[in-house]
């Protein structure tokens, strides 16, 4: 019997999700990267502008991986909340089996 059937979806959800992020996340800094990189507007031109869109392609980079690596870990604590209540619950019932 499975106690808590919300969250085993939730937890597949949040590891679709990070997946997701990760993806798009990457993908769109690299594209951000090259526009402001690429960029002749005088604010930011020539050697600036492709060191920024060095510095925006790598951040985002890093932030997208920090969000999957929560996302993931937020889903293994779903997982593991089932499983300590589970053990807790098979625990209990063998005390009670035991006293009687």
């Amino acid at each position: 019997m499975q106690k808590y059937s919300f969250l085993p979806f939730a937890a597949r959800v949040l590891k679709v999700v990070g997946w997701i992020v990760l993806v798009v996340g990457v993908i769109a800094s690299i594209v951000v990267g090259i526009q402001i990189g690429g960029t002749e507007n005088g604010v930011i031109s020539g050697m600036a502008g492709t060191v920024m869109g060095i510095l925006v392609a790598i951040g985002g980079i890093i932030v997208s991986f920090l969000a999957w690596v929560f996302l993931l870990a937020t889903s293994e604590l779903f997982y593991l909340f089932m499983d300590v209540e589970e053990n807790t619950r098979n625990t209990a019932e063998r005390i009670i089996k035991e006293s009687d």
